[in-house]
């Protein structure tokens, strides 16, 4: 029962955590986690995302300037930006890699562009 209760607890977060602004594409998939190592809270992206201002952790906790590491799970190379609008040092994510520890963006993070 208990594994049950995980499964649905699971689809539930999976699908409150999300997230995207603009038309998401099944070649645009990026996690960032709160910890580094993969580990922590997370949130999914889908699609370009101009200003990680107003969005969240699974949690609750602030995306921007929080993430610590990033998996791309897409087909697209990811990038996250230290500032808004795509601008500033960046972590560049190839397909089906990721960071560890962000190495230029790491708690310092205001966007995500997939191309």
């Amino acid at each position: 029962m208990r594994i049950k209760a995980a499964i649905a607890l699971g689809a539930v977060g999976l699908a409150l955590a999300t997230v995207g602004a603009g038309t998401a594409s099944a070649s645009n998939s990026a996690t960032l986690y709160y910890n580094s190592n993969y580990a922590g809270n997370w949130v999914n992206f889908t699609s370009n995302v101009s200003n990680f201002s107003g969005y969240y952790f699974i949690d609750g906790q602030p995306v921007k300037n929080n993430a610590a590491s990033a998996w791309n799970f897409g087909t697209s190379t990811a990038t996250i930006y230290f500032n808004s609008n795509y601008a500033g040092a960046s972590d560049r994510l190839a397909p089906g890699t990721g960071q560890a520890r962000l190495a230029n963006t790491y708690n310092e993070n205001a966007s995500l562009r997939f191309s």
